[in-house]
C-alpha cells in the first residue's frame, strides 16, 4: 500500500509543484501591499513584495483556516468517539470482573443433580 500511496502522491504533487513554480515565475513583479485601508496614497504600513508570495500567501492563509474550522466542526464527532472509546473500556472491565467472578466446574467431575 506505501508504494501505491507514494505514487498517487507524486501524481498530485509534481503537477501542482509545477503549477506553483509556473505562477512564481509569471508573477516576480513587485506589488504594493497596504495595511492601511484609510488612505491609498500614503498608507502607513505598505510593503512591496512580489505578487507571487501575496497569492500563496493568500493561499497558505486559506488553507489554514479551512484546516482549522474543519477541527472545530469535527469536535462533537471525536467527542462521541472518546466517550464510546471510554464505555466500551468501562464494559469490558465488567465483562472480566464478572468472568473472574463464576465459578467454573472441574474437568471430570460430574455435576449431574443427585
Amino acid at each position: 500500500m506505501g508504494l501505491l500511496n507514494r505514487f498517487f502522491g507524486a501524481l498530485v504533487f509534481w503537477p501542482l509543484a509545477i503549477v506553483v513554480a509556473a505562477i512564481a515565475i509569471a508573477n516576480r513583479k513587485a506589488v504594493l501591499l497596504s495595511f492601511d485601508p484609510f488612505n491609498a496614497t500614503a498608507p502607513a504600513i505598505a510593503f512591496y513584495v512580489p505578487l507571487y508570495l501575496v497569492v500563496l500567501g493568500a493561499a497558505l492563509v486559506g488553507l489554514m483556516l479551512g484546516g482549522w474550522s474543519s477541527y472545530l466542526a469535527q469536535a462533537p464527532s471525536r467527542r462521541a468517539a472518546r466517550a464510546t472509546e471510554q464505555q466500551v473500556k468501562k464494559l469490558e472491565r465488567e465483562i472480566e470482573v464478572q468472568q473472574a467472578i463464576i465459578v467454573r466446574p472441574v474437568e471430570g467431575r460430574n455435576m449431574a443433580p443427585v
